[in-house]
């Protein structure tokens, strides 16, 4: 049985003619009545053929395969995420897709996404079928958050003292100075960003990505309640000194100086949310 589409035809040679000679892509059928069966695929009667001989391998591909590109809901994710972290929103403000996608200069699709995605990890929450907020931490949900944080981070941290290039020394003091600055100018918005800077330099560098995507899952839950401390609970040379701390155990590679440096800035964050979410 021959595959459908196959082309078949028969050639008739005189019995006079004593010729044998083979036809391409023919086989015979019988030798007496000289028929010949010849089978070809359309592929092959639709270009000329080419000689083993002259067949080429295919040549090494001169150009990389391209990334896919970031879409615009996870672009729009990201600058989301960070403005949590980043304490741009407080606990129970609403989350509204028009207004994100106005924000960010994109359509109402991918702002809504983006969303919803964060909606799925706990960090917005869903109050009805048109409003998402920003959660308000609970004192049973802080102690979740900081079970994590005190595994997870001061762990990291260590891990990545070894591990630190002079290029992250650096980085650490630039966030550190950036930082510094912005508490002068009572500019909290980018007291947050500095500081996540800092602390995700460190733990970036742990080459860690499983423990790196669980931290940042706290960060997104507790950012917003970090901006209600300021300017009156927190006192910004409480954090500079611990950074100044964990600098100095960067700088000379000693992982238990920099994890000790990062449980106490934990301890220090977690005694200033607890006394804020009592109040609220």
């Amino acid at each position: 049985m021959h595959r459908l589409g196959w082309l078949k035809f028969f050639l008739h040679f005189p019995q006079s003619s004593g010729v044998d000679t083979p036809v391409r892509g023919c086989r015979y059928i019988s030798k007496e009545r000289r028929n010949v069966q010849c089978v070809m695929t359309r592929k092959e009667l639709s270009r000329p053929a080419i000689s083993a001989s002259r067949a080429a391998p295919r040549a090494a591909a001169k150009l990389a395969a391209l990334a896919r590109p970031e879409t615009l809901a996870e672009a729009a994710y990201e600058r989301i995420a960070q403005s949590l972290m980043d304490g741009a929103y407080v606990p129970g403000d609403r989350v509204a897709s028009r207004a994100i996608a106005a924000d960010l200069g994109i359509s109402a699709t991918p702002a809504r996404e983006a969303i919803l995605r964060l909606v799925s990890e706990g960090a917005l929450e869903l109050v009805n079928a048109r409003i998402v907020a920003v959660p308000r931490l609970t004192p049973a949900r802080l102690k979740e958050i900081y079970a994590l944080r005190y595994s997870l981070e001061p762990m990291a941290a260590a891990e990545a003292a070894e591990k630190l290039a002079d290029d992250d020394v650096r980085r650490l003091n630039r966030a550190q100075e950036r930082m510094k600055a912005a508490y002068d100018r009572l500019d909290y918005r980018t007291v947050f960003s500095a500081n996540r800077e800092f602390h995700f330099c460190i733990y970036a560098a742990a080459k860690m990505p499983l423990a790196l995507s669980f931290i940042r899952a706290t960060w997104l839950r507790i950012g917003p309640t970090f901006r209600l401390l300021y300017p009156s609970l927190a006192v910004p040379t409480d954090a500079v000194r611990v950074h100044e701390v964990a600098i100095a155990a960067a700088r000379s590679r000693d992982g238990k100086g920099l994890s000790d440096a990062i449980r106490s800035d934990l301890a220090r964050g977690e005694a200033l949310l607890a006394r804020v979410i009592s109040q609220t």
